[in-house]
């Protein structure tokens, strides 16, 4: 199977868990009444978190998180237009440099941040660029975000509301970025289906949506090639809810935080996509790791390390070790 192949490597790499092992959760941060969205840069040494609220950007050593500062205020945000800006998506583009998607009022764009060392006494982020997306009223609830491939030469937002194209993508050149297009991206998508996307570590594109009314499994998962046209795979996902997903760069897990629908005993919260075979045919099985009350974004910092964040009223962010060695009985 040529084509399944590498995708079914992908999800075979999540079965990590064994009757030896399980999770651990420590909660890292609990003082950010917005946080809403995580990114990671790929050496996973620090978390940035966006908050919704304050309109801001805290940064966080996710293994010292009594060191954090922040990275973007809104000062930096509003700095020299006309009315308040909303951060409403956060991805790293690299280690010091954070593309934040905007609205202010109907228009939106991505911005890109130069951000200070953590250890400068001036924390005041560096607009680097603004690239236009157009201009549309905004939609509640709407699964709106940005991913960068893991090549880094490319980097898209999705779920863009109507009028607008529900998915487009810019290059990146160092730390420039191109126009945004809809060329190169998944066709057919419907944004208010849409739910999450992330990107695997073969620059494959990967969209979680609400299935049609009547069709098997409320959730189908996608895989589109880099060029976007492509369809490679369509599974059906017995999980509902998702709010994020991302993949762990070194061993190609998938993860997403999800609401779940009430028949695991840690239904919301963090799950593990596995792949299985039914019947000779390839599927996605989802796995309860780790519960949290309405999660609402997941970064993979390491296979040992995920962050995710959400808890309702009172928002938090945990990381979880979900291969932590368990002691057993001689």
């Amino acid at each position: 199977m040529p084509l399944i192949g590498p995708l079914l490597a992908i999800l075979m790499s999540a079965v990590v868990a064994t009757a030896a092992q399980a999770e651990t959760s420590v909660t890292i941060v609990a003082d950010v009444p917005g946080a809403c969205r995580l990114a990671a840069p790929a050496t996973g040494q620090t978390l940035f978190i966006l908050d919704d609220q304050a309109r801001t950007v805290r940064a966080v050593d996710p293994f010292a998180p009594t060191k954090n500062w922040s990275a973007i205020s809104a000062f930096d945000l509003d700095a020299g237009g006309p009315q308040p800006v909303q951060p409403v998506a956060i991805a790293c583009i690299d280690s010091n440099t954070l593309a934040v998607v905007c609205r202010a009022g109907a228009e939106w764009s991505l911005r890109a941040y130069r951000l200070a060392p953590s250890g400068a006494e001036d924390h005041a982020a560096r607009l680097l660029q603004t690239v236009p997306l157009g201009a549309a009223e905004a939609r509640a609830g709407a699964a709106l975000d940005v991913v960068v491939s893991d090549t880094r030469d490319w980097l898209a937002v999705v779920g863009l509301p109507a009028t607008l194209p529900p998915v487009v993508r810019a290059p990146i050149a160092g730390a420039r970025l191109g126009g945004f297009a809809d060329r190169l991206c998944p066709t057919g998508v419907n944004a208010d289906r849409l739910m999450a996307a992330t990107i695997s570590p073969f620059d494959e594109w990967v969209l979680f949506s609400r299935r049609d009314e009547g069709r098997s499994g409320g959730t189908g998962v996608t895989f589109h090639a880099t060029a976007g046209r492509r369809r490679l795979l369509d599974l059906d996902l017995d999980l509902a809810g998702i709010r994020d997903a991302a993949y762990c760069r070194g061993t190609g897990t998938l993860w997403v935080a999800a609401d779940g629908d009430g028949r695991a005993a840690a239904a919301a919260g963090l799950w593990r996509i596995d792949a299985a075979l039914i019947d000779g045919r390839q599927v996605a099985r989802p796995v309860a790791v780790a519960p949290l009350e309405a999660p609402l974004s997941v970064v993979c910092l390491s296979e040992r390390a995920i962050a995710v964040c959400g808890g309702g009223a009172s928002r938090r962010v945990l990381l979880v070790n979900p291969v932590t060695p368990v002691e057993t009985a001689p």
